[in-house]
């Protein structure tokens, strides 16, 4: 089955039209396949390159995704976060889960220091890779 232009360019509407980051679709051997591309507004941009300044200044570490998902601070909904800003983290402490299709992955950490800010919200979707955390390294 051989998609028509027409049809590709309902899928990009579709897209346009709504805050949908990214579509995947298959029909049969058909696969397609969209993604969302960088917002270009230039004062959406400079406001947050304006934000990030003086986190970034201070040459914090991060921790990032060892998958894509669902984030979690704690390890169940009826268990505690299992880390929280200000906390002191080490080298292979668990700190976060990721899910994805009922199977949990620890995120671990792999720096020492005091998390500074948790740059994701509980339950919301992560991308492998993504920084999770910001940590000031153990001086």
């Amino acid at each position: 089955m051989e998609m028509e232009k027409k049809e590709v360019k309902q899928f990009i509407d579709l897209i346009k039209e709504t805050d949908i980051e990214e579509l995947q679709w298959e029909s049969g051997d058909f696969k397609i396949s969209l993604k969302r591309g960088e917002v270009s507004n230039p004062s959406a941009v400079k406001k947050k390159a304006q934000e990030e300044v003086p986190v970034k200044e201070k040459k914090y570490l991060s921790v990032k995704s060892p998958m894509v998902g669902t984030f979690y601070k704690a390890q169940s909904s009826d268990h505690p976060p299992l880390v929280m800003e200000g906390n002191h983290i080490v080298p292979g402490q668990k700190i976060a889960v990721i899910e994805a299709m009922k199977i949990n992955k620890d995120v671990v950490s792999n720096v020492e220091g005091k998390i500074v800010k948790i740059l994701v919200e509980n339950g919301q979707p992560v991308e492998y890779g993504q920084e999770l955390f910001l940590v000031e390294p153990k001086a």
